[in-house]
């Protein structure tokens, strides 16, 4: 567990030129549901899925794109990485450390030069910090009802203080795709992501995200 309340945002140049935040409503993928009505645990997959596919077109391989099935069936997932899908409930939800090993198997196997690393008791310094660098974060709120939910940050706007989210949310589904990437503000999001429960107390998951960089 990496503890860096005490971070402060450096002066970095972007490694990478990020684009609209827009326009990335074109890796957008539903999570999809369980059965009517109720949401599947699919967001780690789904979310880990947009992201790689973010990273392929970065690295102009436009010929490949994953789908979270893909994540989901061909990862080499260990029994305390994502919770099989026959548990009642709570089958398919992926861990922190889950998202990381998944992302780096992936990796080793498209041969591309980036990392993942998780920051637990993070802060909104590290998540500034690490976006202004060109960096991506997948963050996991946490749900008054004691369910969570994995999210992509893409971008940041000091103006308004808001982050841009690629989330797995199904209902984004209906929207056209410009409007998929979904715009809030700083103290909606924290609200949720600084939460904490019984059952993340115990695991030790607080104020979680998942840090994406390309190896210099």
């Amino acid at each position: 567990m990496i503890d860096q309340t005490n971070s402060t945002i450096h002066e970095e140049q972007p490694l990478i030129e990020k684009a609209f935040p827009a326009s990335f409503g074109r890796f957008y993928m539903s999570q999809g549901f369980r059965e009517k009505g109720i949401v599947s645990n699919e967001c780690g997959p789904t979310s880990l899925a947009m992201i790689i596919n973010v990273i392929l077109n970065q690295e102009n391989i436009q010929s490949l794109s994953l789908r979270k099935e893909n994540i989901i069936y061909q990862t080499h997932f260990r029994l305390w990485d994502r919770l099989p899908k026959t548990l009642p409930a709570i089958g398919g939800a992926t861990a922190p450390w889950g998202l990381v090993a998944a992302f780096n198997q992936w990796m080793q196997k498209l041969g591309l030069p980036w990392s993942a690393e998780r920051f637990s008791c993070a802060n909104r310094v590290i998540i500034l910090e690490k976006i202004i660098s060109g960096k991506y974060v997948s963050a996991l709120k946490i749900w008054k009802n004691g369910g969570a939910h994995w999210v992509n940050i893409i971008d940041f706007s000091a103006e308004d203080d808001t982050l841009y989210t690629l989330d797995p949310n199904p209902y984004l589904v209906h929207l056209p795709q410009n409007r998929r990437v979904q715009k809030e503000s700083w103290e909606k999001f924290s609200a949720d992501w600084e939460r904490r429960n019984g059952w993340s107390a115990l695991l030790g998951i607080d104020r979680e995200i998942i840090v994406y960089a390309r190896n210099l």
